[in-house]
């Protein structure tokens, strides 16, 4: 029998970058199909859905969405939330536990020494949502456009799907296929369209008039540095870009979501968002924010990263987005409200019940440099490195990003007091294979 991850291995040393891109599909559904053997749920209840349950649930995740771009999908009605993370892999934990990073431990941390190169280790503690939904009879299915969301949520589907670097037509097309004939489905899909590198359809590329004549636009290697480099226009037509992306994602998605509104429990998130050079002096105040400096994400928690667009739709009863800021942890609490199942212990804030205006919630850092952690009340944030000493105020703009320095002292004190413990000590672990590394550090982890 082929030893395909041996094979990948052996292409990775001795053969042509050619060699490597043909392998790649068949590496990554070889780990697909690993993922479905490995599959294993240890819940020993099996909790019932009531009797308003939709028969199916579908996560949809942008990843790098900003929250000033909302998407436009026809009877989605999206709102603001904030990420738990400011990278893809603590955040999908988190919305799949109710976690916080510090508490589900997907905190792989990257100091400025560092060689190494720094992955965590999958959560194994308590329940996930795609097991309790399983022991409710919905089977599961994850399709991850690429590597990363994989890597954190494998083998807790039943069904697993991931790709090198899929588009969202890819993985909404083999996620339509398996849904097909399933009475009962729980699908968790990833769409990497606006992670670096953006590459939409040339088409779109032109309705947004995108200067593509500008190097190195859509993999986010140019000027992380120093943007004072940068040619004029840069970050517009990098913006373009980037709207263009969401063009084809909205195109793409809109028909698939009409076409499941009527028995889907549906919520569309970012899972962190992106930062564009909005901040780079003061990201200077904090030890190696890779990538250097406000640009890209898995760094400091600006608003640019740290909020996200989210919508929700229930088939069967009202399902706007009332009251406070919410968190991409609270989805397990409300997806299992959604259906009625009462035996659950996931953290979070129930959506459907409202979220309270004066509820204090966290995004973390947690990657690169030292820790840092931003906590949201309504419209106040404060940013803090206990390692660095730095604390940053700042109003947060209702359509996004954030005024500095222009919180009281006790305000500030309150938010201090709502910070989670200090975890700067954590372990690093490094077992991606080469392949992984390299696909990882094609979008842009370093």
């Amino acid at each position: 029998m082929l030893n395909v991850t041996e094979l990948a291995r052996k292409a990775q040393k001795k053969a042509p970058i050619d060699l490597k891109d043909l392998l790649g599909p068949f590496y990554y559904r070889y780990l697909s199909v690993q993922a479905n053997r490995e599959h294993q749920n240890n819940l020993s209840t099996s909790p019932d859905s009531g009797a308003n349950a939709p028969n199916h649930v579908l996560v949809i995740a942008i990843d790098a969405l900003r929250s000033d771009f909302i998407p436009d999908i026809d009877q989605l009605n999206f709102r603001r939330a904030v990420a738990p993370g400011t990278w893809t892999f603590p955040s999908v934990t988190s919305m799949q536990t109710g976690q916080l990073p510090h508490q589900h431990g997907a905190v792989a941390h990257d100091h400025p020494d560092d060689t190494s190169f720094a992955l965590p280790q999958q959560f194994t503690g308590s329940s996930t949502l795609p097991a309790v939904l399983e022991n409710a009879g919905y089977e599961t299915y994850l399709g991850s456009s690429f590597i990363t969301p994989f890597l954190a949520l494998r083998g807790w589907f039943e069904n697993h799907r991931v790709y090198g670097d899929a588009d969202a037509e890819t993985v909404l097309s083999d996620y339509r296929s398996w849904r097909q004939d399933r009475e009962q489905t729980y699908g968790y899909l990833q769409l990497g369209d606006l992670h670096a590198p953006i590459e939409p359809p040339n088409e779109y590329v032109q309705s947004r008039e995108v200067d593509t004549s500008l190097d190195g636009l859509s993999r986010l290697v140019k000027y992380t540095d120093n943007y004072a480099d940068a040619p004029s226009g840069w970050r517009e037509q990098r913006l373009r870009l980037y709207r263009a992306a969401l063009d084809y994602v909205e195109d793409t998605l809109e028909p698939v979501i009409q076409n499941v509104m009527d028995d889907t429990l549906l919520v569309v998130i970012g899972d962190h968002g992106e930062a564009m050079w909005e901040h780079p002096e003061r990201d200077r105040q904090f030890a190696d924010s890779r990538p250097n400096y406000s640009v890209g994400h898995g760094g400091t928690p600006f608003d640019e990263v740290a909020r996200v667009p989210v919508a929700i739709h229930h088939p069967n009863f009202e399902s706007q987005l009332q009251g406070g800021l919410p968190n991409g942890r609270d989805i397990p609490s409300t997806v299992c409200a959604g259906l009625g199942i009462d035996d659950q212990e996931f953290a979070g804030v129930n959506w459907f019940d409202g979220i309270p205006n004066d509820r204090y919630t966290i995004c973390e850092a947690t990657r690169y440099g030292t820790e840092r952690k931003a906590v949201y009340q309504g419209d106040k944030k404060i940013i803090h490195s206990d390692t660095d000493d730095v604390t940053l105020d700042a109003t947060v703009y209702e359509n996004g990003g954030e005024k500095f320095g222009t919180l009281s002292d006790d305000t500030i004190k309150s938010l201090m007091n709502h910070l989670p413990d200090h975890w700067d000590d954590m372990d690093i672990k490094s077992d991606a294979s080469a392949m992984v590394q390299d696909q990882l550090e094609a979008l842009g982890y370093r």
